[in-house]
């Protein structure tokens, strides 16, 4: 039992961490302004398309690349949406590095 206690407790601490409170706050700034919000529907989706191509879709890339900068531009140049992208950022690499530190614990043991 003493396991979940502890997940419990490491589910409270990110939930309380500056990184997660940061970005739940600037999510919420982004959610209210229905621009914003669209813009970064957009910018997400047209990364991954940017992300996604394969060869034989080389016009569309170009098309894709272009609009992807445009819209960065445009992202970036918005308040919220940088904060938020930054804070989504820092978020998803505290819980990408927690993650790496509960799978090097085990790991030895797959090999």
């Amino acid at each position: 039992m003493a396991i979940y206690e502890t997940a419990t407790k490491l589910a409270n601490e990110i939930k309380s961490s500056k990184e997660y409170t940061q970005f739940k706050k600037y999510m919420q700034e982004v959610k209210k302004d229905t621009e914003s919000e669209k813009l970064l529907t957009e910018y997400k989706m047209t990364q991954v398309k940017v992300q996604n191509f394969t060869v034989n879709d080389q016009k569309d890339q170009k098309r894709n690349l272009a609009k992807f900068e445009s819209l960065k531009k445009k992202v970036f140049n918005n308040k919220k949406l940088s904060r938020y992208l930054n804070s989504e950022q820092q978020f998803t690499s505290m819980m990408a590095h927690i993650n790496q530190i509960l799978s090097q614990a085990v790991e030895n043991d797959y090999k």
